[in-house]
């Protein structure tokens, strides 16, 4: 009785394996990325995020340099340790922020962001980081973090993204 089970089951799971073999290998891609390239993006995504630039002035791109050096140092750390370990075909977006403001507009808000991701970028050319392997952006007063201060949404955020 345990032999003709064992039996079953063994050509239960070879069957099984054809079907999933049949039905992955027809399948299209859904992603041009690997699995193991997938994990080490969403893990250096994790990284970066744990080191914004916040708190820059209201209205200026720029932050006193003590202040900026406390951030943008260890930013800067961070974004060589990933983009040495960066797959190929990846940049490091470097992203402005500006926080809401009645009496500025979405164009004023966003040509600042952008500003201050330029700040931020040209410092990391400044440590030595490849402008090559960088790009930035500004999103304006578009994407606010509910969990920080107003002031901290004046901020610049890092991620990878595909070329």
């Amino acid at each position: 009785m345990k032999y003709k089970r064992r039996k079953f089951f063994l050509a239960l799971c070879a069957l099984l394996t054809a079907i999933m073999v049949i039905a992955c290998g027809s399948a299209p891609a859904k992603e041009s990325r690997s699995l193991g390239d997938g994990v080490a993006i969403d893990a250096a995504n994790a990284q970066l995020a744990k080191v914004p630039v916040v708190g820059f002035p209201p209205f200026t791109t720029k932050m006193p340099i003590t202040q900026f050096d406390q951030y943008g140092e260890n930013a800067a750390t961070v974004a060589k340790t990933v983009i040495a370990s960066m797959p190929e075909g990846y940049l490091l977006q470097i992203v402005g922020h500006a926080n809401q403001h009645p009496s500025k507009s979405a164009a004023f808000t966003k040509s600042l962001s952008t500003q201050r991701a330029k700040y931020v970028y040209t410092y990391f050319v400044s440590k030595g980081i490849d402008k090559n392997k960088m790009t930035y952006t500004g999103v304006g007063s578009s994407e606010p973090d509910p969990n920080l201060s107003h002031s901290d949404n004046r901020r610049v955020t890092f991620k990878l993204i595909k070329k």
